[in-house]
């Protein structure tokens, strides 16, 4: 594969200009969209998660404090504090709950942006558009960027490390300079403050980079590797001494304990003793929509303290708990895990695009999305395949590593379509890629035939 020559310009011939009017076009009705929904009807821009996002930000822009709400003084511990900064820079500029879905959907069309430049850096540039085509046309890109969770910020913040990971894993080992190890750290970190689903990805990196630079002077290999880790040592590291100072636990989220506990390990109980879901969870201690110790507290937390919900070695209880369950169950854990990861690749995502775009659910949305959904996954596997075989491998190893890391992380009972948001813009260069490759095909075997059914011509004979 060849590098795009970066002196063409962008969009230079009828079909690259058709793709940049798609592309502005449909960055117009989202921004447009979002800003008319969040005025005329709030609640498609919420979620049954926001409040837990809200209430912080709020917290932080009224009080300076990261605590569950200003009307409750608790320490947040449920969240990682990056969507909540987020919004609450938002709160602090705008006071007004309205602006944050218009602004998130401003910044998320610099994930098109960052495709279009990424793929024309490591495919073609007319791939390179395609890629962002796809973005812009995403119905999950469409609706998450709008919705008040932390999907959209994951989004932005995935897409640049896929883009930092271009000159670290595309370029010769020997000409990679260390502040690119070192900005692929900080995104890394800066997503895991956002959302946790990418807590151990850098010990992937940390392997994919011991391979790719083995060739290198011993010190310079644990340069690149210690230039990839402080980030994380530092940002991710630091939140973790926060948590142990204020709530005495060094979880990095109490979002990881409930969802394996009141999902994971509630399913697996609703499995293995063959009742209800919401049965199973009221006998664990957890709510219908979750866990709050208001609503139901378990025998085993420590209720009677003063601020029971940041009381971390409770937390630390309920993430114990929720392992020794699913050990104690290894087939119906693997059975909730397996179906958890076909629904992260699978569902339509009807729910989530229905929401915003304040509709019912429809059979034909739910047709719709399922046909995009199988369009995008048949090209991204062909992509990866071509991706593996060509002289970038080590950079599509490192974006098909993300993308099997996310979904393998996220999967189990609360799994869904809406977690595979953030990987939308991988797997649109993944089937940018794939694309590409399956025109050259067709064009080669149409000439081919071409060629053979020309009276007088022959086939060229071939060497022995």
């Amino acid at each position: 594969m060849t590098r795009a020559p970066l002196t063409r310009p962008l969009g230079s011939d009828r079909s690259s200009v058709l793709a940049w009017a798609v592309i502005i076009g449909a960055s117009a009705i989202r921004l447009g969209w979002a800003a008319w929904v969040a005025h005329a009807h709030p609640e498609a821009v919420i979620s049954p998660d926001s409040p837990d996002y809200l209430g912080p930000a709020r917290t932080l822009f009224d009080d300076g404090q990261f605590g569950v709400s200003p009307e409750d003084d608790t320490p947040m511990f449920v969240r990682t504090p990056g969507y909540p900064v987020f919004v609450g820079a938002i709160l602090w500029v705008t006071n007004s709950q309205w602006s944050v879905s218009p602004l998130q959907v401003a910044l998320s069309l610099l994930v098109i942006v960052i495709v279009v430049l990424v793929g024309r850096r490591t495919i073609s540039p007319t791939a390179g558009l395609l890629a962002g085509v796809i973005v812009a046309l995403d119905p999950l890109q469409f609706a998450a960027s709008g919705t008040i969770l932390s999907e959209s910020l994951a989004t932005v913040l995935l897409a640049g490390t896929v883009a930092v990971g271009v000159p670290v894993f595309a370029r010769a080992p020997d000409r990679v300079l260390l502040r690119f190890p070192f900005a692929l750290g900080a995104l890394i970190a800066a997503s895991t403050l956002v959302r946790p689903t990418t807590y151990y990805f850098p010990v992937v990196v940390v392997v994919l980079l011991a391979i790719r630079f083995r060739h290198l002077p011993w010190r310079s290999t644990l340069a690149v590797v210690l230039a990839f880790a402080v980030p994380s040592l530092v940002l991710v590291g630091g939140w973790m001494v926060r948590n142990q100072y204020t709530v005495d636990s060094w979880q990095v989220s109490g979002s990881q304990a409930i969802t394996l506990y009141c999902w994971h390990a509630a399913e697996v109980e609703a499995r293995a003793n063959d009742e209800t879901i919401q049965a199973a969870r009221e006998r664990l201690g957890c709510h219908r929509s979750g866990f709050d110790v208001a609503v139901l507290c378990p025998s085993w937390w420590a209720c009677d303290e003063p601020q029971p919900m940041a009381h971390g070695p409770s937390w630390d209880e309920m993430n114990r708990r929720g392992v020794e369950i699913l050990v104690e169950h290894p087939v119906d854990s693997a059975v909730v895990f397996a179906r958890g990861f076909v629904r992260e690749i699978a569902a339509p995502g009807t729910d989530t695009v229905s929401r915003f775009l304040h509709a019912d659910s429809s059979p034909a949305l739910t047709a719709l999305l399922l046909a995009w959904n199988v369009v995008l996954w048949s090209l991204a596997l062909v992509g990866a395949v071509v991706g593996w075989r060509s002289s970038y491998r080590w950079f599509w190893m490192f974006v098909i590593s993300i993308v099997v890391y996310v979904l393998v992380v996220s999967a189990g009972a609360n799994a869904g379509a809406r977690f595979r948001t953030p990987l939308v813009p991988l797997l649109a260069l993944l089937a940018a890629l794939g694309a590409r490759y399956l025109v050259r095909r067709v064009r080669s075997a149409s000439m081919d035939r071409s060629r053979t059914s020309t009276p007088g011509s022959a086939a060229p004979e071939r060497k022995r």
